[in-house]
């Protein structure tokens, strides 16, 4: 009898948990707009989800070490449940700003529950199991681009009645299917308790590191810059197509293309270019043509322009991760990695509160679209920012 592996069950788990939350991304902001409220209120729900996961991170974490991986992964999904459903059939704004808290918690106990999981119970090399995870999340990632947008062209609703269902299934998939097999801690609970004791150990490590700020800094910036790119994407290039939501699912799909295209350039370029090189370009394939899609009028030019933008976003995660192992020793990557991470959900937070003040006025899809082409420029010049502060030459680090 045909025995599933642990790394299969979670290629399965991955695609469909990534499915469950893109196929109703492809429309959220658009179902955002459609429910009354502005850009601006569309960026302030977005910010309370981000800002919350930076409080959360570490409590959930404290639930998936003291609980399992599997009772936090299920407890997640279904609070991804009820968030799904209160945010669908409801319009009250506070109601919806409460959805978000559901949202953020839900993200947050499934975020790295079920990566922690397979880390300790992979019968297979675990960066391989990873890499094609990720391979994985880009295919459903397409599919799922095209059926939201057409189910959303029919009803913002359809997308994310399908999501529940799917998530049900899922859960009840998980449960059957995953055994919480060997587990280890991922960090002392009794040393590491609190958000005050991780706030207080990151400031050491950048006090005695000094050296790694440039690349705080970096990761900053480009966190502002990305922050109206994703939210105003979709009144952007939907409101110049002159067409339905359905074009969104194709759009969505052709700069996942372009994303995975930008992630093997960089396999090509570290092979005879150094990380900082292979950074700065980024840094202007980022904000140049964030730039020149704010400037542009057509559609065509816009999305020619998006989609080297996409370029760029598909070379950041990718050369980020490369050049900051190459920097840290094992002893301290997880606190890193851990700064980082705050550093760049920081410079979201910031570009969200920013472009939301700047497109207040935005109610529909109909609406003049200055306030997005100003957001994107200004976003866009945020991503050339770090190219000021580094250097070409390695530094001391």
């Amino acid at each position: 009898m045909f025995k599933i592996k642990n790394y299969q069950l979670y290629y399965l788990i991955s695609f469909f948990n990534f499915f469950i939350l893109e196929i109703t991304g492809t429309s959220l902001i658009l179902f955002i707009l459609d429910k009354g409220y502005s850009l601006q209120k569309a960026n302030l729900f977005m910010l309370v989800m981000f800002f919350l996961g930076l409080l959360l991170e570490i409590p959930t974490g404290i639930v998936a070490d003291k609980l399992g991986r599997k009772f936090s992964t299920l407890a997640g999904l279904w609070i991804y449940v009820l968030y799904s459903f209160l945010f669908t059939y409801f319009h009250n704004f506070i109601i919806l700003l409460l959805t978000q808290v559901l949202g953020s918690l839900a993200l947050c106990l499934i975020s790295g529950s079920m990566e922690a999981w397979i880390a300790e119970n992979s019968e297979k090399n675990i960066e391989t199991v990873f890499s094609t995870s990720n391979s994985i999340q880009y295919v459903a990632g397409i599919f799922c681009g095209i059926i939201g947008a057409y189910l959303a062209s029919v009803s913002y609703v359809l997308p994310w009645i399908v999501s529940m269902i799917i998530n049900i299934v899922l859960i009840l998939f998980i449960t059957v299917s995953v055994k919480e097999g060997r587990r280890t801690n991922s960090f002392d609970i009794e040393k590491k308790n609190s958000l005050l004791d991780f706030i207080k150990e990151s400031y050491q490590f950048i006090r005695k590191n000094k050296y790694f700020l440039p690349l705080f800094f970096f990761v900053f910036f480009i966190g502002m810059s990305n922050s109206s790119a994703n939210t105003f994407q979709q009144p952007r290039l939907v409101g110049l197509s002159g067409q339905g939501v359905w074009i969104m699912g194709y759009i969505k799909s052709g700069y996942s293309l372009f994303m995975v295209l930008g992630s093997v350039l960089v396999k090509k370029l570290t092979k005879k270019n150094s990380h900082i090189k292979i950074l700065r370009l980024t840094c202007l394939m980022l904000g140049v043509w964030l730039i020149l899609s704010g400037i542009f009028d057509s559609f065509y030019l816009v999305l020619l322009s998006f989609f080297m933008y996409e370029i760029g976003r598909g070379m950041y995660n990718p050369v980020i991760q490369i050049y900051t192992n190459s920097l840290v020793g094992d002893s301290n990557r997880a606190t890193m990695l851990s700064v980082q991470s705050t550093f760049n959900q920081l410079g979201m937070c910031l570009g969200l509160l920013i472009t939301g003040v700047i497109s207040k006025n935005f109610i529909g899809i109909e609406s003049d679209q200055t306030p997005i082409k100003i957001s994107w420029i200004i976003c866009g010049a945020f991503a050339l920012i770090p190219l000021l502060f580094m250097k070409s030459k390695r530094s001391k680090e």
